[in-house]
């Protein structure tokens, strides 16, 4: 029989026990909420926040490129760059404030324009024609979870929004205890940190040198370097890479004058308009291949008027933003059948430069005249992009559509360019 007594004495200890326990925790929880009150105390909220962050924001849009030798190593090259640079602003920050903490997180976020910007570097000879500026951005954002190299969009005005947008959150969180800029070459960032001079809490990176309006600002803050990671000297601009290739044509005899390189003015375009254009993209139209004709056409302009200057400096897009190419009309098909079994490099004789130099295995020697050069680019557009209809190149010389392709949408029933090529609206909305 069960002895009530003792069962109640039993837990009636048990009880006790639990009530010492709840006690000791109790207490526990006192003792480090009056030492966390003591040492906020006696260090201060700015020191005691412990989560508190550097944070750095730079642009790599324009002019404070990385370094050649990175961009050219790819995948690994965007591992180091991103690495180096970790370690560069950690030795600025031990320079400037030899108390920060060993467990300060930094964050690194790279706004840019990377289809501009590896057009940049193709143009520079950095990278080549058929390289991609991919592997090194993938590379830069797996070294580090807090490493971001971020396409803001087509344009400019795209990254200086971003750009903006970040740098007022950060400099009102309480949690950020500095922003390094590294956009020291562009004039319009003044305007952003014109507000803020004096800051502590604002260091300038300057890579190439100072704009003028950027260098009457740098002596209110910070300045450094990090020649490991950035160019110390601008990259040639779009318009001086036309200059010097107008220059070395112009040596040339007129039998062998190069295609004018025109440079109308383009369109002002901001992010809203880019980003509604962006939007607007659909799936390329189909076709039904079975409907085509079995003839390959192709327009050969015979008058002595056709139009022989090609222009590399602008792109047309449909409202969907697939490429319209203009309509391919060689002088003659006899000339363009020469050329076609020629073997001459395309990117040398239409563009004036070739990436392989004497690497390359199709014919360069003397520059081809004019009439060659336009028939020469209709040989090219017979080739498939392999960036597809959605390329944006200027300089791209190959086919964004099917140049056999007829004013009803036929061509050969075993034509090489896609689907997504044929019967594309050829309608001009946007020019890059």
């Amino acid at each position: 029989m069960i002895d009530l007594l003792e069962v109640k004495r039993r837990y009636e200890a048990v009880l006790a026990v639990e009530d010492s326990r709840d006690k000791i925790l109790q207490n526990l929880f006192a003792q480090v909420e009056s030492l966390q009150r003591a040492l906020q105390n006696t260090l201060g909220d700015a020191k005691f926040q412990e989560l508190k962050k550097y944070k750095t924001e730079y642009d790599d849009l324009r002019l404070d490129q990385f370094n050649d030798s990175l961009i050219r190593q790819g995948y690994n090259g965007g591992r180091k760059a991103a690495m180096l640079l970790r370690k560069s602003v950690e030795r600025h920050i031990r320079d400037i404030d030899p108390q920060a903490s060993p467990n300060i997180q930094y964050r690194i976020r790279v706004y840019a324009n990377v289809p501009g910007l590896m057009k940049t570097y193709r143009e520079a000879h950095i990278l080549r024609s058929n390289e991609a500026l991919d592997p090194f951005i993938r590379g830069f954002n797996m070294e580090n979870s807090l490493c971001d190299f971020i396409d803001a969009g087509n344009g400019k005005e795209c990254s200086d929004v971003k750009i903006r947008a970040t740098f007022e959150q950060d400099i009102l969180d309480v949690h950020c205890r500095r922003i390094i800029f590294c956009g020291s070459t562009d004039n319009g960032y003044a305007r952003i940190l014109g507000s803020h001079q004096g800051s502590n809490r604002i260091s300038l990176i300057q890579g190439a040198p100072f704009a003028w309006e950027m260098e009457q600002l740098a002596s209110e803050f910070q300045t450094t370097s990090f020649p490991e990671v950035f160019r110390s000297t601008k990259l040639p601009s779009r318009a001086s890479s036309f200059s010097a290739f107008k220059t070395a044509s112009a040596n040339s005899s007129p039998s062998s004058s190069p295609t004018s390189l025109s440079t109308p003015s383009t369109p002002k375009r901001n992010y809203a308009t880019i980003a509604k254009s962006n939007l607007q993209a659909t799936s390329p139209t189909r076709t039904n291949r079975s409907k085509r004709s079995k003839i390959s056409v192709i327009t050969f302009d015979i008058s002595p008027s056709y139009d022989t200057h090609i222009q590399f400096n602008t792109v047309q897009l449909n409202s969907q933003s697939q490429r319209v190419d203009p309509p391919p009309r060689a002088s003659s098909r006899e000339n363009f059948e020469r050329l076609r079994r020629s073997k001459y490099c395309s990117r040398y004789h239409i563009l004036g430069e070739c990436p392989l130099g004497d690497e390359c295995g199709h014919r360069h020697g003397r520059r081809l005249g004019s009439r060659d050069v336009h028939d020469l680019w209709c040989v090219t557009r017979t080739c498939v992009c392999p960036n597809d209809i959605w390329c944006t190149d200027p300089k791209c010389i190959c086919g964004h559509q099917c140049p056999w392709e007829n004013q009803q949408g036929h061509c050969s029933a075993d034509c090489k360019f896609p689907e997504s090529m044929h019967g594309v609206d050829k309608s001009v909305a946007v020019i890059l």
